[in-house]
């Protein structure tokens, strides 16, 4: 089985299908890789219009005759690839667990969602952080990842737990806070795991923190 493209493969391919009617001229397309490559290894602030033009094979002066600063480039046509290509990079996997997952227990359905964000993560960790670290600067990158990402996985995640509302399984708890709770211990095992207390997080193997959390999740911390 062909192994899937990385995040930037996945941005680069998206790169080489943009249709011809979108009057792009070839220098501009060159442009564009170099901006995607450079921004995904190094991230926007890192990276130079001089680093950008030697990648692509032009001036640095052509830049700045298709765009005025390094920032248009990133939000006219980098931030637009990069929030096309995340959403159905990020989403893809979570629509087949939440699809007809209504006969799963609700603990098992969360454990296989933990299990592939964590491994997500750690396959895109250094091209995910990037496209965070960019959204936190840049607003219209933020807003653009919430419409796209966001409202769709919390979409499909309040559907899930209003059924299991309904069917009993869960305490009738507005869906909303649930899908918060969830969220936020994803959160919390992804920081811990990768950036605050990577030795600690490593004395359990990713499923014995997958399952400790979960059963936290739905019995708490009372005795």
């Amino acid at each position: 089985m062909n192994k899937p493209p990385s995040f930037e493969e996945g941005l680069l391919q998206y790169v080489e299908e943009l249709k011809d009617e979108s009057e792009m001229t070839e220098k501009q397309r060159n442009i564009l890789r170099a901006s995607v490559k450079l921004f995904a290894e190094k991230g926007f602030h890192a990276s130079s219009t001089a680093e950008i033009a030697k990648e692509a094979g032009v001036a640095e002066g052509t830049i700045f005759r298709h765009y005025k600063s390094k920032k248009d480039i990133l939000l006219a046509v980098v931030a637009p690839v990069l929030v096309k290509f995340a959403a159905p990079f990020i989403l893809k996997d979570l629509r087949e667990i939440f699809r007809e997952q209504t006969q799963k227990p609700f603990g098992e359905v969360v454990a296989e969602l933990y299990r592939n964000r964590l491994n997500l993560v750690g396959a895109n960790e250094k091209h995910i952080r990037i496209l965070l670290q960019e959204a936190f600067f840049h607003p219209e990158i933020r807003e653009a990842l919430i419409a796209t990402v966001f409202e769709d996985a919390k979409g499909m995640a309040q559907k899930l737990i209003e059924a299991k509302i309904d069917a009993g399984e869960l305490r009738p708890l507005p869906s909303q806070t649930v899908f918060r709770v969830v969220l936020s211990s994803l959160i919390g095992l992804v920081l811990f795991r990768q950036v605050l207390d990577k030795e600690e997080f490593a004395k359990y193997s990713d499923e014995e923190q997958i399952a400790l959390t979960v059963d936290i999740l739905l019995n708490g911390i009372g005795k």
